[in-house]
């Protein structure tokens, strides 16, 4: 479209989602030739899981485009029928935007759903964190298919570059940014526990263990065993208080909720069982814990960015770029106990904190967008596809 200013969708559907790509957003609305249009789905308007819409109005923002979503079931036919939705929603909100382009980041169900309606309309699609593997989840699958559906490419590592580029896409289309957790942890600085116990009403004066734990979706255990058996390790080494969000709307979530309900209901004292923190307050939560613990990407990810170490737990971020202070373990009880033991042993956080900055300067949303200024979105969208021997 021919404007000075070019309006660049940006897809949200979860809390996580949209704390990385919070600093993308700030440097869009400080551009003078771009101008993000935020679209939002998934469990950002479901009370069940928050209804974190509300976490981005308190940022100072609002939804230039809502994409309600059904989420009445955590079974693959459910989810299914939620990407059916994503997909017609967003259609319908790209139109009535009159978008140049749309930004979504990640590997999620809604995420493909919006890229997939992106297509037909001729929108250049901008991917952001592509080129991971996560061979324990769905979610590899759905990565690969969005980067292939994609424009455009910002990858947190020169590694997942490489991938991408085995894949065909050209190369003066993927750029190695860093991550945008590191730009919003170098915002931060310093957290302290006290701004945690304020927070949650834990007492977590003698330190704490922050958790999450989503299903394994191409796990050969149920959910309902896998979050057993995560739980029976953490209870072995329960020697501190525990503050766990929430799994995210992933197949199966249902039985892993309960769960963590019933864990959270019979140690009041020790335990705090949270939907959402915020994504700041999140990661300030990382910033202040001794430990993290689970098989979210921010234990991978986020946590190294932050110098604390984590414990990753199973296969569901198995493929991932993982720095020293990331500890591998089995989805098996005393292996989960004895690497919490590790990473919160004295020595262990001063070694995370010592590591070289695994994904980035805290630039990354800034060099996104003058990326994005200095492109030419028209026939952006029709890709070449380069083979490689």
């Amino acid at each position: 479209m021919d404007r000075d200013v070019r309006r660049i969708g940006v897809f949200t559907g979860t809390r996580a989602e949209y704390g990385l790509l919070r600093p993308v957003l700030i440097a869009l609305e400080a551009s003078s030739t771009l101008e993000p249009r935020l679209i939002v789905g998934g469990t950002h308007l479901s009370a069940r899981h928050g209804a974190t819409l509300s976490e981005i109005e308190a940022d100072g923002r609002r939804a230039d485009g809502r994409i309600p979503v059904p989420l009445a079931g955590d079974d693959g036919a459910s989810v299914a029928s939620d990407m059916a939705a994503t997909l017609a929603g967003a259609a319908t909100a790209y139109g009535a935007l009159e978008l140049d382009a749309v930004l979504m980041l990640g590997d999620r169900t809604e995420v493909l759903a919006a890229a997939a309606a992106a297509v037909p309309l001729g929108l250049p699609i901008l991917h952001l964190e592509g080129g991971h593997r996560t061979a324990g989840a769905v979610d590899d699958a759905i990565r690969h298919a969005v980067t292939k559906l994609a424009a455009l490419h910002f990858t947190a590592a020169e590694p997942y570059r490489q991938r991408i580029l085995q894949m065909g896409e050209a190369p003066e289309r993927v750029f190695s940014v860093g991550s945008t957790a590191v730009d919003t942890l170098k915002a931060i600085g310093e957290a302290r526990a006290g701004d945690i116990e304020a927070l949650t009403g834990l007492d977590v004066s003698r330190g704490f263990l922050l958790a999450t734990f989503h299903p394994e979706t191409l796990g050969e255990r149920s959910p309902a065993d896998q979050v057993a058996v995560f739980l029976d390790g953490l209870s072995e080494a329960l020697d501190r208080p525990v503050l766990i969000t929430r799994p995210n709307a992933d197949a199966g979530s249902g039985a892993v909720r309960a769960a963590l309900d019933a864990f959270a209901a019979e140690r009041p004292q020790q335990v705090r069982l949270v939907e959402s923190l915020g994504a700041v307050n999140y990661l300030k939560a990382l910033l202040a814990c001794d430990a993290v613990v689970g098989n979210s990407s921010s234990g991978v990810i986020e946590a190294p960015a932050a110098g604390t170490p984590s414990v990753n737990v199973g296969a569901r971020q198995e493929g991932r770029l993982k720095p020293p202070s990331v500890i591998d373990c089995a989805l098996e009880p005393h292996a989960i106990a004895d690497a919490i033991r590790r990473v919160t042993a004295p020595e262990a956080k001063a070694a995370a904190r010592s590591q070289p900055p695994p994904f980035g300067d805290g630039r990354t949303g800034q060099r996104i967008v003058e990326i994005l200024e200095r492109t030419d979105f028209r026939g952006l969208a029709r890709k070449p596809f380069v083979d490689r021997p």
